[in-house]
């Protein structure tokens, strides 16, 4: 809600546009309504009594009214819930309580919800699922971000029958936050077409596992897009891993994060998968710099996926030897390779360097070259790659390479890009970048009145010895 965005901006113009945008329903159907942070200032700073409340009710009221003008269409509400400080520190005064700001504002309009993503806190989830699904005949996407008050704040669900969800047209699905079982949660599996499970960031009792993952997998018929946080034990194993592939026909979309042994646990879930229409594979995560796990379980299982387009990983779950291996067991489909490099010392050592690139020449005539039809590159972060070797790729990748974006994480060595000027004006889109550090200037004379003057552009005043 903005005075400077429609439709609210369109009646400040004159007095028939804003006749137009009152009488124009649909306009008023999609919103986003942010709950401010209760502010904590000591003393005598904080503010007057009541302030804070008095900001919230006119909030209320302007999100009421927003919503009432748009008739009957269906709507789409994002809600994000102000995340209070330690309540042990909260003035004593009588505040609105976020489960009345959750249910005033959002709940008299739930036979029209289609679209709702929120980031609330647990008393208010408890609120949402005490809904049922005769309350949302219209709802097809949730999303629901738990925001516990304090840390560790998770109190048990508890999904009635009937709840929200079990929407009769609820086809996507998100949940991040929450420490619950998601294999038991009461959803209409076979109806699901988009699935985010991510947890919580920490392990607990309600681990979303492989055997987890796979029990999702095989109630969800009619799944395309899927987003998952696997934590794996270190000593856990799927149960039946022998057993056959779980069928996921409709699958286009996998996107999976993982910090425990990323590449076992990719290799074994993976290997459990039957998915002939995958063409999108996200892989993220980091291995620890001393696991002596291999790529070879998941390269394995990749063989399964021949229609495989686009592939995006996060160099940490890999050392440098693996990214090779994985890189040559991807399917000779992949048109798209985006590797995100996040070093970070001393757990973590950059996996992407000169030799990676070298592989992936495809100038040794006795081995084939992998990623053939490789049509894009994008990476980030990029450190330990030499310009030099990122020249001789992407000469050797011409003309079937035709968009790169490469965005260093150090300073640049050595101009590469008047030596791709052809290339350029063939209609390749290249973009390297990089960082440039500030250099350190120092000078004994500096904040003295009598010291010489220094000329920005030159090099500071060294005293000799």
């Amino acid at each position: 809600m903005s005075a400077t965005e429609a439709p609210v901006i369109l009646g400040r113009i004159c007095s028939a546009w804003r006749a137009i945008s009152l009488s124009a329903p649909r306009l008023w159907s999609r919103v986003h309504i942010s709950e401010p942070t209760r502010p904590f200032l000591a003393p005598p700073y904080a503010f007057p009594p009541g302030l804070y409340e008095a900001k919230i009710m006119q909030l209320v009221d302007v999100a009421v009214a927003w919503l009432r003008r748009s008739g009957t269409c269906p709507l789409s509400i994002s809600l994000e819930c102000g995340l209070d400080h330690d309540r042990d520190h909260i003035p004593s005064f009588t505040p609105l309580s976020t489960p009345n700001f959750f249910d005033v504002i959002l709940v008299p309009f739930a036979s029209r919800w289609e679209t709702i993503s929120l980031k609330i806190p647990p008393v208010a989830v408890q609120a949402l699922l005490r809904l049922t699904e005769s309350d949302v005949p219209l709802l097809k996407s949730l999303t629901i971000v738990e925001r516990p008050v304090n840390h560790g704040d998770h109190p048990e669900w508890e999904v009635p029958q009937g709840s929200v969800l079990q929407a009769p047209r609820l086809s996507k699905f998100s949940l991040a936050g929450a420490d619950v079982l998601s294999s038991a949660l009461p959803l209409r599996w076979g109806s699901l077409t988009a699935l985010i499970l991510m947890g919580t960031p920490w392990s607990g009792e309600n681990d979303q596992t492989c055997q987890v993952v796979l029990e999702i997998f095989s109630k969800c018929s009619q799944l395309q897009t899927c987003v998952l946080c696997i934590h794996e034990p270190p000593d856990g194993g799927l149960q039946d891993s022998s057993g056959s592939p779980i069928e996921c026909s409709f699958l286009h979309t996998l996107d999976m994060m993982c910090f425990s042994s990323p590449l076992d646990t990719f290799g074994r879930l993976l290997s459990r998968l039957a998915a002939p229409d995958l063409r999108d594979l996200k892989l993220r995560g980091a291995e620890n710099m001393e696991s002596t796990l291999n790529a070879e379980s998941l390269v394995s299982a990749l063989l399964n996926f021949v229609r495989l387009e686009s592939i995006t990983i996060d160099s940490t779950i890999f050392s440098s030897p693996y990214l090779i291996d994985f890189l040559g067991g991807l399917s000779p489909t992949v048109q798209h390779l985006h590797i995100k490099e996040s070093w970070q010392p001393p757990f973590y050592q950059p996996s992407l360097e000169d030799d990676v690139f070298i592989a992936l020449e495809g100038s040794d005539l006795d081995h084939p070259v992998i990623l053939p039809a490789l049509g894009e590159l994008t990476i980030t972060g990029c450190r330990k790659v030499s310009d030099e070797v990122l020249l001789r790729f992407i000469v050797s990748r011409m003309p079937t390479l035709r968009h790169i974006d490469i965005q260093f994480d150090r300073e640049m060595q050595v101009d590469i890009l008047p030596s791709l000027q052809a290339f350029l004006e063939a209609g390749v889109e290249i973009s390297v970048n990089y960082i440039t550090i500030p250099s350190l200037r120092f000078s004994p004379w500096m904040g003295l009145a009598e010291g010489p003057s220094l000329d920005s552009d030159s090099e500071p005043w060294i005293p000799s010895l």
